[in-house]
C-alpha cells in the first residue's frame, strides 16, 4: 500500500476541483471582457470569486498534550517524503504555541509569529490574526535544513515573566514551566503560521498543531470558532500511558464530547474526528515463546489498548487508530516497507483521507458557479435586447424602402406624438418620487434590524430575570406575537404599495401601448414559515414542562437567544434587506421601461429625420445592421459555448466534450 494514498487522492480531488472552478472563472471573465461587458464591479467580483476558489483548503488539526509524539506524527503523516523531520520533537523542542502549516504561492517562505503580548489588545482573535503589523516574520530557505531548523526553533521559544503577567495573558497549568520566585517561563508566541512549499500543502492541505489543553484554554475564540471549522481533528494519546485527565479534559471540553447528542451530531456532521493511539512501539511483551508469538501478543495488547480507549472516550473502536509515528518515520527514511506497515500509519492515513468531508467544497463551488451563471444570464438578456433592436431597425429600414414620403412623415408624426406622451408620463412618474421615498422609509422602519435585535435582547433579559415557567412562556409568546405583528404590518404596507404603483404603472403602460404592467410580488410566506418553525423549536426545546423545570433563568435565556432570538433576528434582517431591494425595484420597473421606450422612440425619430433630410443610402444602412446582427450571432455562439462549459461543470462532468 502506497503511503498517503487516500489523503493524496482527497487533495488531488480538491486540486482538480480548484482547477475546474478557476478555469470556469477565467473563461467567463475572458468572455465578458472580450465582448465589452466588463466593468470595475465585475472585475472586483471575479477577483473575489477567484480568491475564494484558490484558497479552498482541507484543514487537519492535531491536539495533544506534550510528550504524546504529536510532532513525530505530523512529520510521518504529512512530510515523511522530505527525508528528514520537519518539526522538532521532544519535550525540550516541542512547539509552545498553536502552529498553522500551509502554503500560499503569493507569500514568501517564512514563519510568521504573533507575540504573546497581543492577548492584552482589546481585539477579537480573528481581528488580531488579520493585523499584519502585529506579526514578526522569519524568512527561511526550504531547501536548506539548517535554515529550516533555525526558523522552526522559534516555535519552542519561551520568555521569563512574572506570574501576574502570565495570568493576565491567560497562561496557566501546563503552559507554565520553571516556576520559581513569583516568575515562570511562558510561550513567547501566541500563534504561528508557517508558509512552506510542499506538494500536499500546495494542493490545499493546512495542518494545525495545537499544543495541549493549556493552549486551547488560553485561546477560547480559536477553540469555539476556528476548531469547529476544521475538516478533521486528530486527538493524540500515548499508547503506553493511556488516557490521562488532560486528555479527557481536551476531549470533553474542547472537542465537545460533553455536549448532548443533538449538538454533537450538528457540529460533527461535516468533520472527521479520530483518536490516535501513538507510540505502540513502546508496548513490550514479555515471556514470549518465539517472535511470532510475541507479535501475536503485541497485536492483542494493541487491540486491548484501542478498546480501552474507545470505552473510556465513548467512541467506536474504528475511530481509535493505533500507530507508531517513530516506526513510520524510520520506515520511510530507510525505505523499509515492512517497518512502515508495522507502524500501522497507513490505517490512520486511509481513515483520514476517506473520512475528510467534501460538502463545504461542494457548497462553495455551487455558489461560485451559480454566480457565474447569473453573469451569463445577464449577458444573454443584453444580447437578446441588442438582437431585437437590430432586427427592429432592419424591419424599419425595409419598410422605408417601400413607403413614400407621406408614410414616412406619418411615422415621424406618430413617433413624435408618442415621444411627447412618454415625456409627459416620465415627468409624472418622477413627480411621485418623494411619495416613493416616504413609503420606502416606512417599509424600512417596519423591519428595522436594530429594533429586532433590541426586542430579542429585551426578551432574553426578561427570561434571564424570571424564575417562573409561566412567566417565561408569556415572554416567549409575546416575543412571537410582536414578530408576527411586524410581518403583518409588512404585508399590509406591501399591499398598499403594490396597489398604488400598480395602478399608476398599468395606466401609463396601457396608454402607451407597451403591454400589461404588474408590480413584481414580494413573497413573505417563507418568513411566516420561519416564525412557525421558531415557535415549534421553542415549544419543543424551551416551553414544555420538562425543559422549563430543567432550564432556569440564564440557561433558558441562552437557549432562547441561540435557538429563537438569533433565528428571528436573522429572518427579520433578510426581510428588511429584501423588502428594501423590492421597494427600489418597484419604482424602477415603471421608470426604466418608459425611459427605454423614450430612448427607442427618440432613436427612431432621429433615424427617420436623417433619412428624410439627407436621403441616405438605405441599402448601405441595411448592410450595416446586418453586419451588426452577424456580430451579435457570433457573440451568441460564444455565449453558448461558455454556458455549455459552465453547465458541464455544474453537473459534475467538466471533461465531457460538447457534441
Amino acid at each position: 500500500m502506497q503511503p498517503r494514498h487516500a489523503l493524496t487522492a482527497r487533495l488531488a480531488t480538491l486540486q482538480s476541483w480548484r482547477y475546474g472552478v478557476t478555469a470556469q472563472i477565467d473563461r467567463v471573465a475572458a468572455f465578458v471582457r472580450e465582448h465589452g461587458y466588463m466593468n470595475g464591479d465585475l472585475e472586483a467580483t471575479f477577483r473575489a470569486l477567484m480568491s475564494k476558489a484558490q484558497h479552498q483548503t482541507v484543514t487537519v488539526v492535531l491536539v495533544a498534550e506534550a510528550g504524546r509524539g504529536k510532532s513525530e506524527l505530523i512529520n510521518a503523516l504529512f512530510f515523511a517524503d522530505m527525508g528528514r523531520c520537519l518539526l522538532p520533537s521532544g519535550r525540550l523542542h516541542s512547539t509552545r504555541c498553536i502552529t498553522e502549516i500551509r502554503f500560499d504561492r503569493q507569500q514568501p517562505t517564512c514563519v510568521r509569529l504573533l507575540p504573546i503580548e497581543t492577548r492584552e489588545a482589546p481585539m477579537r482573535f480573528r481581528e488580531i490574526l488579520d493585523d499584519s503589523n502585529a506579526w514578526k516574520t522569519i524568512l527561511f530557505d526550504a531547501d536548506n535544513p539548517a535554515s529550516v531548523d533555525q526558523a522552526f526553533s522559534a516555535l519552542a521559544e519561551t520568555r521569563r515573566v512574572s506570574m501576574a503577567d502570565a495570568v493576565s495573558w491567560g497562561v496557566h497549568g501546563e503552559g507554565l514551566s520553571n516556576v520559581s520566585g513569583g516568575q515562570a517561563d511562558v510561550p513567547k508566541w501566541r500563534y504561528a503560521i508557517v508558509n512552506m512549499p510542499h506538494p500536499l500543502l500546495d494542493a490545499g492541505l493546512v495542518v494545525v498543531d495545537t499544543p495541549g489543553l493549556a493552549a486551547l484554554t488560553a485561546e477560547p475564540e480559536f477553540s469555539r470558532e476556528e476548531l469547529p471549522l476544521a475538516d478533521a481533528v486528530l486527538m493524540v494519546i500515548d499508547a503506553a500511558e493511556g488516557v490521562t485527565k488532560p486528555d479527557l479534559a481536551i476531549w470533553r471540553d474542547q472537542l465537545g464530547a460533553s455536549r448532548n447528542k443533538r449538538e454533537r451530531q450538528r457540529d460533527e456532521s461535516n468533520q472527521v474526528r479520530l483518536i490516535v493511539l501513538n507510540k505502540i512501539d513502546s508496548l513490550h511483551v514479555v515471556d514470549a515463546l518465539d517472535p511470532i508469538e510475541a507479535d501475536r501478543r503485541w497485536l492483542r495488547e494493541v487491540d486491548k489498548r484501542v478498546q480501552d480507549v474507545a470505552d473510556l472516550m465513548r467512541v467506536e473502536p474504528k475511530n481509535v487508530l493505533a500507530v507508531s509515528a517513530v516506526m513510520a518515520l524510520e520506515g520511510a527514511f530507510a525505505n523499509n516497507l515492512d517497518l512502515s506497515m508495522r507502524s500501522r500509519l497507513y490505517r490512520l492515513e486511509r481513515a483520514l483521507g476517506e473520512g475528510l468531508p467534501e460538502d463545504r467544497q461542494a457548497l462553495t463551488g455551487k455558489l461560485i458557479l451559480e454566480e457565474l451563471s447569473d453573469m451569463l444570464e445577464s449577458v444573454q438578456a443584453n444580447l437578446d435586447q441588442q438582437r431585437f433592436d437590430a432586427l427592429e431597425g432592419l424591419r424599419l429600414l425595409g419598410e422605408l424602402r417601400k413607403k413614400n414620403q407621406a408614410i414616412s412623415e406619418a411615422i415621424r408624426k406618430e413617433s413624435s406624438e408618442r415621444q411627447t406622451a412618454l415625456v409627459a408620463a416620465l415627468q409624472e412618474i418622477r413627480a411621485i418620487k418623494p411619495i416613493h421615498t416616504k413609503l420606502e422609509a416606512e417599509l424600512s422602519a417596519l423591519m428595522d434590524p436594530a429594533i429586532a435585535r433590541e426586542r430579542a435582547a429585551s426578551a432574553e433579559q426578561a427570561l434571564s430575570a424570571t424564575r417562573s415557567a409561566g412567566k417565561a412562556r408569556e415572554v416567549i409568546d409575546a416575543y412571537f406575537a410582536s414578530s408576527r405583528a411586524d410581518l403583518a404590518a409588512l404585508n399590509a404596507k406591501i399591499v398598499e404599495i403594490r396597489d398604488m404603483f400598480g395602478n399608476i404603472g398599468e395606466r401609463h403602460f396601457r396608454l402607451l401601448g407597451i403591454g400589461h404592467f404588474e408590480v413584481h410580488p414580494f413573497a413573505t410566506h417563507r418568513f411566516e414559515t420561519e416564525i412557525a418553525k421558531a415557535v415549534e423549536k421553542a415549544t419543543a426545546d424551551l416551553t414544555n414542562s420538562g425543559n422549563m423545570l430543567l432550564f432556569r433563568g440564564g440557561v433558558i435565556a441562552e437557549q432562547f437567544a441561540e435557538n429563537v432570538g438569533e433565528r428571528i433576528v436573522h429572518m427579520l434582517e433578510i426581510a428588511h434587506r429584501e423588502s428594501s431591494s423590492w421597494m427600489r425595484g418597484v419604482f424602477l420597473s415603471i421608470e426604466r421601461p418608459l425611459e427605454e421606450l423614450a430612448k427607442r422612440v427618440g432613436e427612431r425619430n432621429a433615424k427617420l429625420e436623417k433619412i428624410q433630410s439627407a436621403e441616405l443610402d438605405l441599402a448601405e444602412k441595411i448592410a450595416e445592421i446586418q453586419a451588426n446582427i452577424d456580430i451579435i450571432k457570433s457573440r451568441h455562439q460564444a455565449l453558448g459555448i461558455a454556458r455549455e462549459s459552465l453547465s458541464r461543470q455544474m453537473s459534475g462532468n467538466p471533461n465531457r466534450e460538447s457534441e
